[in-house]
């Protein structure tokens, strides 16, 4: 592993994988403990999916990424507009401290 403390007050790569793991297994968390919460993120999921889908039907070609990505970024956001996430700030914060209590880091070493 590379001794790199980060650079220009960047987080070290370690720091970065670790925090990203802890992101990814309290997201899981929160899915796992909020069904509302996990159909609503696979609803958006489907969204994003076909919103992409369309736009690059739309938007062929490399030359056009930036339009076909602004077409699917603008649909997503009406959809997010008009399904308001289920779970509250409370909600979050709750289950954020019982995941706190339980989450062991990955070992890798």
């Amino acid at each position: 592993m590379s001794n790199n403390p980060g650079k220009k007050g960047k987080p070290a790569p370690w720091v970065k994988r670790e925090r990203d793991d802890r992101d990814r297994a309290l997201d899981g968390y929160k899915q796992a403990h909020h069904p509302a919460y996990r159909a609503w993120r696979e609803a958006r999921s489907e969204v994003g999916r076909k919103a992409r889908a369309e736009a690059e039907a739309l938007f062929p070609g490399l030359s056009e990424i930036s339009q076909s990505m602004k077409h699917a970024d603008k649909a997503v956001s009406a959809w997010d507009k008009a399904n308001k996430n289920p779970m509250t700030w409370e909600e979050s914060q709750a289950l954020e401290a019982e995941f706190a209590k339980s989450y062991v880091p990955i070992d890798r070493s």
